[in-house]
């Protein structure tokens, strides 16, 4: 579970479960606390805003956890399968001078990491969490934390 202290200090009453979007109020969190079976482990804060990069292609996990905790999914469209059992794509490839940081790793099921790699699947990331895609037939959608949307071209 993801608890900010503001969350904590009743400012912000809700935290997120780890593994979904699911919210939980802090009135759960104070109930689970006072339980006797519960255990509580603290943990130093992963800041999604951290932008620092590696020289290595490999990519660490404090890289993979703030990927999956920014983006929660595969990021190709329409697809639902969590970040953390997906493959973590470099969009800009390492070999050509990308970086392996936070800002360019993208998770990507087998699957599609596959099509990206070996189809005309493409895609481009306006800002990071945001991902817009083109098919090999020219259509377009935009992947956020909303879901997926279809771009429309300009004249529509």
């Amino acid at each position: 579970m993801h608890v900010t202290d503001t969350t904590l200090a009743g400012r912000n009453p809700v935290g997120r479960w780890d593994e979904g979007r699911c919210p939980v109020t802090t009135a759960q969190i104070k109930e689970w606390l006072r339980a006797r079976h519960t255990t509580v482990i603290v943990r130093p804060v992963i800041d999604l805003a951290d932008h620092v990069p590696v020289t290595a292609y490999e990519i660490p996990d404090r890289h993979k956890t703030r990927v999956a905790l920014r983006d929660h999914t595969c990021r190709f469209p329409h697809c639902t399968r969590p970040a953390t059992r997906c493959d973590i794509d470099h969009h800009q490839p390492h070999d050509r001078g990308g970086p392996t940081c936070p800002c360019n790793l993208v998770p990507l099921c087998r699957r599609h990491h596959r099509a990206k790699t070996h189809s005309a699947w493409r895609y481009e990331t306006p800002m990071p969490g945001s991902y817009v895609w083109t098919s090999p037939s020219g259509y377009r959608f935009r992947v956020d934390h909303r879901g997926t949307h279809p771009v429309h071209p300009p004249d529509e």
